[in-house]
């Protein structure tokens, strides 16, 4: 692993204490990678990423989970990357602190059921309480295998996808993958 201090001031404290950590990989499936995490030594900023090596085209993976079983499915998802559940009207886009991960299917809806969760404890009104609640219900017969949902994964730099065998892969077009949200935070290494 290698570190090395960056240039400038921490995006969530102001302060110049920003390091850059990265470690070279091997993905199956994807080849070789870059891991790479920034930290702020003075507060708990953090900003993780995974780098593929290799240029991609834009793409979208699309899956429609039936079982318990196809919750198994790996999820890649790049700090580029959407993930889309239309059941549930989401669309988990890249932010600012936007992170690449591996998980699964079921961690995805973990993800998103987490999200949910805050929208519950954050509703201001019973109506909001309610939708917020009856969408972690959803999600939480998801999780269980009880009910089907779609899964969609897209990604401008071609960096993310589904791993299943009933995946299908589309290449996006430019006009396409121009729509999608991007969010990749510069640095720069001092010297």
């Amino acid at each position: 692993m290698r570190e090395v201090a960056i240039e400038g001031a921490c995006p969530l404290c102001g302060l110049p204490s920003l390091v850059l950590r990265s470690l070279p990989l091997e993905i199956p499936y994807f080849g070789d990678a870059l891991q790479t995490t920034v930290l702020c030594e003075s507060c708990s900023f953090r900003h993780a990423d995974l780098i593929l090596t290799t240029e991609r085209a834009p793409v979208r993976y699309e899956l429609r989970l039936e079982s318990e079983a196809d919750l198994d499915a790996r999820v890649v998802r790049s700090s580029s990357g959407t993930i889309r559940v239309p059941e549930l009207g989401v669309a988990v886009e890249p932010g600012l602190r936007a992170e690449a991960f591996v998980s699964n299917a079921e961690g995805v809806l973990r993800r998103v059921r987490d999200i949910a969760g805050f929208g519950f404890r954050a509703a201001e009104t019973p109506a909001a309480r309610r939708k917020a609640q009856a969408a972690i219900a959803k999600i939480e017969a998801m999780i269980d295998g009880h009910r089907p949902f779609t899964l969609i994964v897209e990604d401008p730099t071609g960096n993310s996808a589904i791993l299943h065998d009933r995946a299908i892969k589309t290449i996006l077009t430019e006009r396409q993958a121009r729509r999608l949200k991007r969010a990749m935070p510069e640095f720069r290494v001092a010297d």
